[in-house]
């Protein structure tokens, strides 16, 4: 629920041009290792493997599940202990923040589950995802209420060598207050989001 608040508020600032976001730190993954998958892939430009192994896969005729995506990570490598992904440092100012990210499901006939963490507890969240998700953008926001650093880290529960597939991690800085006639779009559209998700939820009942 707190996502699908969230994606209608984003997309209701951005209608009305309101909404401002600076790029802070943003990677596809599709530079690592000359562009070439590999197994237990430690060598990250942007980040760190610790407490186990990744993979990274993708390229043409490596564990291909996304082929218009090139590379992206397996967040359980093949070592039977998944690792954790976790950025380098990244300075942030006080405001407002939008991390957004593809995760997929791990396309081999598991379940998984993904721990995300902001350092500093600016945000945490947990995804479990069904085998056959396809790649699907998540968000979280954060505010920063003083200069500092931070890092982003991702955590695949257990060691099966098979797990969730991560790409496309962005951090945003978003800024920008509405006037009246944007916040009457933005509650209009809030509201509307809120009740497709009634009719979902009553659906499922």
């Amino acid at each position: 629920m707190k996502r699908l608040v969230l994606t209608w508020g984003v997309l209701a600032f951005a209608m009305t041009g309101q909404l401002k976001a600076t790029t802070i730190f943003s990677d596809n993954f599709n530079a690592e290792n000359g562009g070439v998958g590999v197994l237990n892939y430690s060598s990250f430009a942007n980040w760190s493997v610790s407490g186990g192994t990744v993979d990274l896969i993708g390229s043409p005729g490596f564990f291909d599940f996304f082929p218009q995506n090139k590379l992206y990570v397996d967040l359980d490598g093949t070592s039977f202990l998944a690792g954790t992904l976790t950025s380098i440092g990244i300075p942030v100012t006080p405001g407002s923040y939008i991390l957004s990210f593809l995760l997929a499901g791990s396309q081999r006939g598991d379940f998984n589950t993904v721990h995300v963490d902001v350092s500093g507890g600016l945000a945490s969240s947990t995804y479990s995802l069904n085998s056959d998700t396809p790649l699907t953008m998540e968000t979280m926001s954060f505010t920063v209420l003083a200069p500092t650093t931070i890092n982003l880290s991702f955590h695949n529960e257990g060691g099966d060598n098979i797990g969730l597939i991560l790409d496309n991690v962005n951090l945003n800085r978003v800024s920008g207050v509405p006037d009246s006639g944007s916040t009457i779009i933005f509650l209009a559209i809030g509201m509307f989001g809120l009740g497709l998700m009634g009719r979902k939820l009553r659906r499922l009942a």
